[in-house]
């Protein structure tokens, strides 16, 4: 198994960090100065495998994401039964080293507990399916370069998470490396695959946007590779599809989570061959083209499910740019408010810090896309020029958390703690069960636990899930474009 685990490294005994040297005080993620140089360092950290595969084992990790699984791209491979091909991954925060379950069919337990999101403290077990691997974290550090700059073209970053984004992605848009841009909805996708073709060498030519959500998928052949004239009813002209319109440019392809097996197959021969078949030629066509390819779901998921081709994941995935949610870098949250008022209003108005702080306690689900609409609709609608808190909730842009009575009552020491204790786990439930439409695993995984527990937790407070069918092409929302979306 060795030959397999990439950066990792054999180690030696007692270089371990004892939780007795305030660990739990000291940030996992953090900015250090050297000079003029800012980096962002994370620690480092050890596996040991207590039972299992290689039992004994002890490996440093050296990396800020590390995936944990069966299948032979992961960082750490692990080859049994019970584990499945991509099972958790482990992330540097500056709150600690964090795990998530990537969909793992048996989940991951932390000391016995179930979880889907926790924080891993020193020797915490973790048990995946019949694997038990001690955590420990190390003193030594692993130091990152950040980007000088606080923007890529028209994206904004002035965090951490934003300018190691815009390090990375300096170094590889003068290149033709196959991109993989990852981040949920809203997070600013599309608006990073423009710009890096927009500073790239290719800039002058064309950049195709093929939407795979939104287009039928008897159609989706033909917008890729064109058509001649004839192929089919309907056909009254040849035309090119986006590889030849892109030629010597850029195809981005977004949301390629959505594209279905036999396109994927026929996209896999494309990006080998650099050829394409228009529907109905005999012939193939060369084209030189860039692909960035772009998602909102976890594609080494949907290659465990089988509904994603693991070649084409490999092809696509060259290199990952992973954006992250507005959540995770609130520092970003007051300079794109401002640009998007600056940008609406000519920089007249301004707000103040009651609804500087109401944005910085939102959750924002919708990401950066959900700020703009916020920011536009209260510029259009109040007409205050220093811009309230009153005002972002009188236009309806953005909601006040609302404390149920009950709530109140816990609060205000009205009950016995045993019964306030009941009282706000079953409410936490209903709202969690309600923002997430009732789908159990999206609440698990927002509330940081396995969705075996969060049955159990249902169960006790006799509450009941009644999840709404997610299609599979859904309605695409109408593109917003400006700073940062």
């Amino acid at each position: 198994m060795d030959e397999k685990m990439g950066n990792w490294l054999e180690m030696d005994k007692g270089t371990c960090e004892s939780p007795s040297l305030g660990f739990a005080s000291r940030k996992t993620l953090q900015v250090a100065y050297r000079g003029d140089q800012q980096s962002i360092t994370f620690r480092k950290f050890k596996l040991v495998v207590e039972q299992g595969p290689e039992v004994g084992k002890e490996f440093i990790i050296d990396r800020e994401r590390t995936r944990v699984g069966s299948a032979p791209d992961n960082d750490l491979i692990i080859e049994h039964e019970t584990i499945s091909r991509y099972h958790l991954e482990i992330v540097a925060t500056e709150a600690g080293h964090r795990i998530r379950d990537l969909d793992s069919t048996n989940g991951v337990q932390l000391d016995g507990t179930w979880v889907m999101d926790a924080l891993l403290h020193p020797r915490a077990r973790l048990r995946l399916g019949d694997v038990v691997i001690l955590y420990q974290p190390l003193k030594d550090r692993v130091e990152v370069p950040l980007s000088s700059n606080t923007s890529f073209g028209a994206m904004l970053g002035h965090s951490v998470r934003m300018r190691a984004l815009f390090r990375l992605v300096e170094r590889v848009v003068s290149n033709d490396s196959t991109l993989l841009i990852t981040g949920e909805t809203g997070t600013g996708k599309g608006l990073l695959a423009e710009q890096i073709h927009r500073f790239s060498h290719r800039s002058k030519e064309a950049f195709q946007v093929v939407d795979c959500s939104t287009i039928p998928p008897n159609l989706m052949e033909s917008e890729l590779f064109g058509h001649v004239k004839g192929a089919f009813t309907g056909a009254l002209s040849t035309q090119p599809g986006a590889f030849q319109q892109a030629d010597g440019g850029t195809v981005f392809l977004d949301e390629i989570g959505e594209l279905l097996p036999p396109m994927q197959t026929k996209l896999l021969r494309v990006i080998e061959s650099k050829q394409v078949r228009p529907v109905g030629s005999p012939d193939d066509v060369k084209v030189d083209v860039r692909i960035i390819a772009a998602t909102n779901r976890n594609l080494k998921a949907e290659v465990a499910a089988k509904h994603f081709r693991e070649d084409l994941y490999f092809r696509l995935n060259v290199i990952e740019l992973a954006i992250p949610a507005l959540r995770e870098r609130k520092d970003d949250i007051p300079h794109l408010a401002r640009a998007f008022l600056d940008e609406l209003t000519g920089d007249e108005r301004h707000l103040d810090e009651s609804a500087m702080r109401l944005l910085l306690n939102h959750t924002w689900p919708g990401n950066v896309r959900e700020l703009r609409n916020v920011i536009e609709r209260v510029a259009r609608l109040a007409d205050d020029k220093v811009i309230q808190r009153e005002s972002l909730l009188a236009t309806a842009a953005i909601q006040a958390d609302k404390m149920p009575k009950s709530t109140q009552a816990c609060l205000d020491g009205d009950i016995p703690i045993a019964s306030a204790k009941e009282l706000f786990e079953k409410e936490y439930l209903m709202a969690l069960l309600k923002r997430h439409e009732e789908n159990v695993t999206e609440a698990a995984k927002a509330a940081g636990i396995h969705r075996q527990s969060l049955h159990r937790l249902l169960r006790k407070h006799g509450l009941r899930s009644s999840p709404k069918p997610k299609p599979r092409f859904a309605e695409q929302a109408p593109a917003v474009h400006g700073m940062g979306i």
